[in-house]
């Protein structure tokens, strides 16, 4: 029996996985124009949870129709807490800021056709984005008050 080098047992792993779990068509143009699209004048803020069930798997399919899941992000004193609801084609985030204060949330798209949604945080510190079409967001958080910076959240998919 002879030993297998690095080299092929890699290649080895390498087409199993693509055979098995393949790369969505299009996620490579997708990923492509998010990092394109990105601000480096931006703080980013870092995802503090997700659900475990959706962690492992690139299959299709996975946020089907009437998919809710829940995202936590984290920068500095600032915490957001997003709820996203799949209905179909198309999603509603419903968001929570703490603490809150007076901003603008910006939902840029990172797909084939960008799109940006705007809506202002309540005094509670609740907003809502609705008719999100599936792809790749990312939301970029602008504080009302004079000289704070803006923040967002890296890309993550619907």
């Amino acid at each position: 029996m002879t030993e297998m080098t690095r080299e092929a047992l890699f290649g080895v792993v390498r087409g199993i996985w693509e055979d098995r779990d393949p790369v969505p068509a299009g996620l490579v143009d997708r990923m492509r124009a998010a990092v394109a699209a990105v601000d480096l004048d931006l703080e980013l803020m870092q995802l503090a949870e997700q659900p475990t069930q959706l962690a492992g798997t690139r299959a299709a399919g996975l946020r089907g129709a009437g998919t809710t899941y829940t995202l936590r992000f984290v920068h500095g004193e600032t915490d957001l807490l997003l709820r996203v609801a799949v209905e179909g084609a198309e999603s509603r985030v419903d968001g929570w800021v703490v603490p809150p204060e007076p901003m603008t949330v910006r939902a840029l798209s990172g797909g084939d056709q960008p799109r940006t949604l705007d809506v202002v945080v309540s005094d509670n510190g609740r907003f809502e984005l609705t008719g999100l079409p599936a792809g790749l967001f990312r939301l970029r958080l602008e504080p009302h008050a004079d000289g704070a910076p803006p923040i967002a959240t890296p890309f993550f998919e619907i």
